[in-house]
């Protein structure tokens, strides 16, 4: 299979570097300090699970320089989905796939009303992996989990041949059987996680420690878990403690990025995060007090 990383960031490095160490076909579609970097030194990972070192790859700012592939990986924040999307255009033919690893549980539905060509599958990146520097990437801990899927059958399939290329670059990847499910299984943790640690200015181990903010913790994703279950979505019942037994198998040093974006000044996705919640808390009656507040302090720093 042929594949294009659009964003080369912690999520687009690692996987796309991951692919291309196993010898896939891999084009970086980056831009500034980040192609430079490419194009002159390659990508280098970091991780407990092993070091990769890529050099000589295809890093290019232009798609139409790489051509249709058989998947995007759409590593962008979810703040410049849309925008990013109208370029994709060179990169599809009929049977692409496009993976979006956002955080938050939308980008389906807003990637589907844009690209009139291949198939939007939704992406579960579990594992703190940060971009260190430019095509430098830093996998903090030992999670790297990747779960991917669509909502019809062709998707499905096509899912199922990326998932089996992962697999072969020895990623943790599986195909979800409900992706809709599974991008709500994260958004209880990560929604929670992302706001508690921006709110506090601590890093994962020091906040979950912590009994008053463990259990700011525990409300966040109660609230979270509530809003899933009356906009329809299944969940176990059991969510919140396997959200938390995630939290505590987390490196105690790992930061939500987030609070990265937070500490360098960058625009916080918190509309995808908080905002989602507290919009269909609104929507569906659903009270969102931990969420409301996290929202109202943070929003200042959003993109605009």
């Amino acid at each position: 299979m042929k594949f294009a990383i659009v964003g080369v960031g912690g999520v687009g490095g690692y996987y796309g570097g991951r692919l291309a160490a196993g010898g896939f076909d891999v084009s970086f579609i980056a831009r500034g300090k980040t192609l430079k970097a490419l194009c002159a030194h390659g990508l280098s990972i970091e991780s407990a699970l092993g070091d990769v070192r890529v050099r000589d790859l295809r890093a290019t700012d232009r798609p139409a320089n790489v051509g249709p592939v058989d998947a995007v990986l759409l590593c962008v924040k979810a703040y410049d989905l849309e925008s990013v999307a109208a370029s994709l255009k060179p990169l599809l033919h009929k049977d692409s796939a496009v993976l979006c690893p956002q955080n938050g549980v939308d980008a389906i539905d807003r990637l589907t009303t844009i690209l009139t060509r291949g198939h939007v599958l939704g992406a579960v990146a579990y594992g703190n992996t940060l971009r260190v520097g430019p095509g430098r990437v830093k996998h903090v801990g030992t999670l790297a989990r990747l779960r991917i899927g669509g909502r019809d059958d062709p998707a499905q399939e096509i899912a199922a041949q990326i998932t089996g290329v992962f697999k072969s670059c020895e990623v943790d990847a599986q195909v979800a059987d409900d992706i809709d499910a599974a991008l709500w299984r994260k958004f209880v943790l990560f929604s929670v996680m992302s706001a508690a640690c921006c709110l506090s200015g601590l890093p994962t181990g020091t906040l979950r420690a912590d009994p008053e903010h463990r259990s700011m913790l525990v409300r966040g994703m109660c609230e979270t878990a509530a809003v899933a279950h009356a906009h329809g979505v299944k969940l176990e019942s059991d969510i919140v403690e396997r959200s938390l037994e995630i939290v505590d198998g987390m490196a105690a040093e790992s930061l939500p990025s987030m609070l990265v974006d937070l500490r360098d000044g960058r625009p916080l996705e918190i509309e995808h995060l908080s905002g989602t919640v507290v919009r269909l808390g609104n929507e569906l009656g659903v009270d969102v007090p931990f969420h409301s507040a996290a929202y109202g302090a943070l929003k200042k720093h959003a993109h605009v």
